[in-house]
């Protein structure tokens, strides 16, 4: 298990990992509903586009291992 600093749980990490679970849903959504698969392409290009433009908290990514203390992601909380 990953430690608690490495969470992903900023905003881009989020949006990351659903367009990547939208992608790996697609082939079996398009193979079993096949009418409506251009449609189900059209949501996965929507959501890796969100995904590329959402722009990371701050100026910098933020990271647990930054000695800037406002560049930490979210919910990550100094011992």
């Amino acid at each position: 298990m990953a430690p608690k600093k490495d969470r992903g749980l900023d905003p881009k990490s989020i949006i990351i990992n659903l367009a990547t679970m939208f992608l790996f849903f697609l082939p079996f959504l398009a193979y079993f509903d096949q009418e409506n698969g251009i449609k189900y392409c059209q949501y996965v290009a929507g959501s890796m586009l969100l995904a590329f433009l959402v722009p990371p908290v701050g100026w910098m990514r933020p990271h647990p291992y930054t000695d800037k203390p406002r560049n930490t992601p979210i919910g990550y909380k100094a011992q």
